[in-house]
């Protein structure tokens, strides 16, 4: 039997997130759906990434194991079944040991704010029309990859073992009207993002000051983070693994 690994990107506006769950339309159950279909039997998969409801992804991957012959025009013909919002980008095969979840050495994220009102970016966008100092931004990213413990920036309801995350990467952008904040760790925890982005916010409002965004960092307690940034602007841009993939035929 053979691992492989699918590679796909989805607009998440329509699914109730990634993880099947009952009564909701969500990204795994489309894509298993799918492949049912195809092989017609029922083959299992695996997320890397849970994003949550109203969250994109341009990359995720997801891996299943199926003694059938897979091969490039799968691809294709899964494309021709699963809704428009969700592409299969690639499929490779992997070690038999390789795990969509769990082999991830890294994963990015984005999250998109416009500033100026736009039909083309309402709900792939936070249209938020406030003066925001990118350079206070910035300072507070910054402050981020001193710190390895983020307890007050992950919500409750979510069953992990640590809080710890290894950011390496915390970045503000500005162009024009449009800011994004680009961010890399090893890990990340539930509603992390958003909460960061958030409260972040308020800094560079200047509702929040550096040393008080600090201490929220340090207190560990998620009532002090903003956790309303929506979902709509946020995605997951790349998930990074060791160098053992291999396109399918």
């Amino acid at each position: 039997m053979a691992r492989y690994f699918i590679e796909v990107c989805y607009d998440g506006a329509t699914f109730g997130g990634f993880q099947i769950q009952q009564n909701q339309q969500t990204i795994q159950g489309a894509l298993e759906e799918a492949m049912t279909i195809l092989f017609r039997q029922s083959i299992p998969l695996t997320g890397a990434s849970r994003t949550d409801a109203g969250v994109h992804a341009i990359q995720n991957f997801l891996h299943f194991d199926t003694d059938l012959p897979i091969s490039s025009k799968h691809i294709y013909n899964l494309n021709s079944i699963l809704p428009k919002t969700i592409v299969v980008s690639n499929i490779y095969i992997v070690p038999n040991t390789a795990h969509s979840r769990f082999d991830a050495i890294k994963r990015s994220y984005i999250y998109k704010i416009h500033t100026q009102k736009s039909p083309f970016l309402e709900g792939r966008s936070w249209y938020y029309p406030f003066p925001v100092a990118v350079s206070a931004l910035q300072e507070a990213a910054n402050a981020l990859l001193t710190y390895t413990n983020f307890e007050s920036f992950s919500k409750k309801n979510t069953s992990v073992n640590t809080f710890d995350c290894t950011i390496t990467k915390a970045q503000w952008i500005e162009e024009g009207s449009l800011i994004t904040f680009n961010i890399d760790s090893n890990r990340f925890l539930r509603g992390m993002i958003r909460g960061l982005v958030g409260t972040m916010l308020q800094v560079g409002r200047g509702q929040t000051s550096l040393e008080e965004f600090h201490n929220i960092i340090r207190s560990k307690n998620e009532q002090n983070v903003d956790f309303s940034t929506p979902a709509h602007g946020l995605y997951l841009s790349e998930i990074k693994y060791p160098d053992y993939f291999q396109k399918i035929g």
